[in-house]
């Protein structure tokens, strides 16, 4: 494991979203117990900032929705990606010689202008396979002010969530059509690169390491919760700033492999600026930043988070791990969002153009974005991806199939449209 000589104050993830000016306002009530093995224990206990939350007098149950709750509520899937690494970091990312997770560069043409990418991995040509080391840090979530209707706190812990994770298309193998047997990321990059590859290429995941969990108190006004009249199933709309400013402070104390992925993962956590039901909600994100250097060479970190999500919440098929399948895919297609692209506009959504190589956001707005994946008698839901072809604007398209998206060839048909003249 490289690791980085430090961490920066992550201002840059503060960022990320779009509202987050009240973030220094925040008061930071992380608490964990950090391990220099990373191996998982027991819950946190240790408190950076405040303790334990002080009990409140007027504690009160989640809010009663029905099932299409968030639709009619105008809240929609989002996802974000962010590069914040530094000027001089980016030149030398230019020039091909940080330190950071495995890469290749490429690059396409479009109306006389160069595009160039960098993607996680060995270049496809040369059939070798990369695995790269994977961390995940499970998120418990306590609500100050909130009760079950015996009176017992609420906690939305990821923890429990962890297997079914480990065993899912994002770590686990499955057959898909044509590309073969392996992981849903692996095979989104085969199906892209098949008229390339050589036959024993891929890009693949090692076994998560698993952190210690770490437990976030969410103050009051932090946070609303709802729960499924159907199904039970509670959900948390948490102030995306602080959620940042819980994540600055884990990142900080945190044994981050700079050539591996870490993994902050929660349970049914969607963000938006002020807790507004009707800004939510956000789902992921991926980012990069400066994280050191070592003998004189520049190191970069990648980071995903990504929230696990119960069925029947959003409807349709976004489910279990579809945006977690999100932030990976895109991850390795664009690892330091430093991928442009033609503009291009969304195409299952009325308005919205986006100039960057995020391979699943074409696709989150399809009632049926998730793709159904059998393992062990669980049906997992990862996101179909839209493919390089599509941004490319390459027709016909020399993926497999001559497809434009992937596993679901039927969902994109044709390349990316300009945007409309603005």
């Amino acid at each position: 494991m490289v690791k980085p000589g430090f961490y920066s104050l992550l201002a840059l993830l503060a960022c990320l979203l779009t509202a987050v000016a009240g973030v220094a306002q925040v008061s930071l009530s992380v608490r964990s117990n950090f391990s220099s093995d990373g191996v998982a224990g027991a819950a946190a206990s240790a408190d950076f900032a405040g303790g334990a939350p002080e009990a409140r007098s007027d504690p009160h149950t989640p809010i009663e929705v029905e099932d299409n709750f968030l639709q009619v509520s105008g809240a929609q899937a989002h996802f974000e990606a962010s590069n914040k690494m530094s000027e001089s970091a980016n030149a030398v990312l230019a020039r091909n010689r940080i330190v950071s997770v495995p890469h290749f560069t490429s690059s396409f043409a479009f109306q006389e202008k160069t595009f160039p990418f960098t993607v996680v991995g060995q270049a496809p040509q040369k059939g070798q396979t990369t695995r790269i080391g994977t961390q995940i840090i499970p998120l418990s979530f306590y609500f100050e002010g909130y009760t079950d209707e015996q009176g017992n706190p609420i906690v939305l812990d990821m923890a429990p969530r962890i297997p079914a994770v480990l065993n899912s298309p994002n770590f686990h193998p499955a057959a898909y059509p044509t590309v073969g047997y392996t992981q849903f990321a692996d095979a989104v990059q085969r199906a892209q690169f098949f008229s390339v590859m050589a036959l024993e290429w891929h890009t693949l995941l090692d076994p998560p390491r698993v952190m210690r969990p770490v437990n976030i108190d969410v103050p009051r006004g932090s946070a609303t919760l709802y729960r499924m009249r159907s199904s039970g199933a509670i959900f948390a709309v948490v102030d995306e700033g602080f959620f940042i400013s819980q994540l600055n402070t884990i990142i900080q104390f945190e044994d981050l492999d700079v050539t591996g992925l870490p993994i902050a993962l929660t349970a049914n956590i969607f963000l938006a600026p002020k807790a507004d039901i009707r800004k939510c909600c956000v789902l992921g994100f991926h980012t990069s930043f400066d994280a050191g250097e070592s003998e004189n060479q520049q190191l970069v970190q990648t980071f995903v988070w990504a929230s696990w999500i119960d069925a029947g919440i959003f409807g349709g098929t976004i489910s279990d791990v579809t945006a977690i399948s999100h932030e990976i895919s895109e991850w390795v297609n664009d690892p330091f969002s430093s991928n442009i692209v033609p503009e291009w506009q969304f195409p299952n959504r009325g308005a919205g153009c986006q100039n960057n190589l995020e391979t699943g956001d074409p696709m989150s707005a399809f009632p049926h974005a998730g793709f159904p994946v059998n393992i062990d008698g669980f049906t997992y839901h990862p996101q179909n991806e839209a493919l390089l072809q599509w941004f490319q604007r390459k027709s016909p398209s020399d993926a497999v199939d001559h497809a434009y998206s992937f596993p679901d060839e039927t969902l994109l048909t044709s390349p990316a449209q300009s945007c409309a003249a603005r």
